[in-house]
């Protein structure tokens, strides 16, 4: 039988797995490793899947949309672009540096084949969204 002591004990750890959960998550291995590789920095993406549709979501906030690359195979497709954030005159310091900008290219594979002859873009508040028809109608979800 547990007394206050060990309940509260118990309680502090569970907390702190959800703290560590999220931090985990929310920590990208990009921002940990110096950025040497010619595919500069990586957007955040989202994949969904329908039973008629593979949805993508990219952050693109600060990105020229007419100037996206986008290219596909049956199973993957690869986004290429550039952020460039306005110039900020007389700096003397920098106290948080966060955003990441310069060329990037992200490639994102899907479990099942798509069409990419049909598929739906749009951009609404920085959030891109590529809507790819699936080959099959089902979910593959294991």
């Amino acid at each position: 039988m547990m007394d206050d002591f060990d309940r509260r004990i118990l309680e502090e750890f569970k907390e702190l797995e959800r703290q560590m959960g999220r931090m985990l998550r929310s920590t990208s291995l990009s921002r940990m490793i110096p950025m040497t590789s010619n595919d500069g920095w990586q957007p955040a993406v989202d994949v969904y899947e329908t039973t008629d549709d593979i949805i993508v979501l990219m952050d693109t906030a600060g990105i020229d949309m007419n100037k996206l690359a986008i290219t596909a195979e049956s199973r993957r497709i690869t986004v290429e672009g550039r952020r460039n954030l306005p110039k900020r005159g007389n700096v003397c310091c920098i106290h948080q540096l966060e955003i990441e900008m310069g060329y990037f290219k992200r490639t994102i594979s899907f479990p099942v084949i798509v069409k990419f002859a049909e598929p739906a873009f749009s951009c609404q508040n920085g959030i891109l969204e590529i809507r790819l028809p699936k080959e099959s109608k089902s979910c593959s979800a294991p």
